[in-house]
């Protein structure tokens, strides 16, 4: 059975490229080049790299035109699903027991895009380390380090500690790396973190939140930065806190509107 909204958007992308290929003399040996690049990057292991980079923003900025309350942001690739449950309150991310990276204290408010506040949001959190690595994506990192899901409370007030992570470069030895260096563009995407949110109320948010005043904010590989996506953040002396250690406070309140039913 004929699917109309992949027909007029294949279609569509169909004579795009066609005339893409007219208007630059794309040759056969070029054109090849191309899906072989794509294949490469499958069997590499960089997943959907190359398309996240170039488009996924782009793809959520449709999704978050006219909507009202928090935007959304790109997922990136190393997002994995089954993160543990921590224990708390409070919260503290999984991590080495000499985990590097200044403390940082994640906080705020979940809500109603009307201010009802959200009790229960389950917060699907992961970041890199201050090395910029993943766990389960780089080697020689314990399984599910620095990632973990836990809830708002009543008031839908959360918070978790965790280490603030660095910029840091893409993988740029593969062939998203070669489109890049072609383009004479650097591999870096500035500090952030990632979270998904989930909720009766509102369904699946993703998140990607980033700090101000980072380097590479303005020049993200991703060109994921948006304004209202950027931490509210603090950076507390050691000598102001508690335990005398220096650490850094990001708080980030959500806003959402209902899910749409597809009904």
């Amino acid at each position: 059975m004929t699917n109309d909204r992949v027909l007029t958007v294949v279609e569509d992308l169909e004579r795009t490229l066609v005339e893409f290929i007219r208007k630059h003399g794309i040759t056969h040996a070029e054109y090849r080049a191309a899906t072989d690049l794509i294949i490469a990057e499958v069997e590499a292991g960089e997943a959907s790299l190359l398309f996240d980079v170039f488009l996924e923003a782009a793809a959520t900025d449709m999704d978050n035109h006219g909507r009202t309350g928090s935007i959304e942001a790109i997922e990136g690739p190393f997002y994995l699903p089954g993160a543990p449950w921590l224990e708390g309150p409070p919260y503290v991310m999984p991590q080495r027991p000499d985990e590097a990276g200044v403390p940082l204290i994640f906080h705020g408010r979940v809500t109603s895009e009307t201010g009802r506040p959200l009790a229960e949001v389950e917060f699907d959190l992961w970041h890199a380390d201050a090395a910029g690595q993943y766990s389960q994506i780089h080697p020689n990192i314990p399984d599910w380090n620095l990632r973990g899901r836990f809830r708002s409370d009543a008031n839908g007030v959360f918070s978790v500690r965790t280490i603030a992570p660095p910029p840091y470069e893409i993988p740029k030895n593969g062939p998203t790396g070669t489109v890049l260096d072609a383009l004479g563009r650097h591999f870096f995407r500035p500090a952030h973190l990632h979270v998904k949110l989930r909720h009766e109320y509102f369904g699946e948010r993703t998140s990607q939140l980033y700090f101000p005043g980072g380097e590479y904010l303005d020049s993200d590989v991703a060109n994921a930065v948006r304004d209202e996506l950027v931490l509210d953040v603090t950076f507390v002396e050691g000598a102001a806190a508690a335990d005398g250690k220096s650490s850094v406070d990001a708080r980030y309140d959500f806003a959402f509107a209902p899910a749409v039913s597809d009904a």
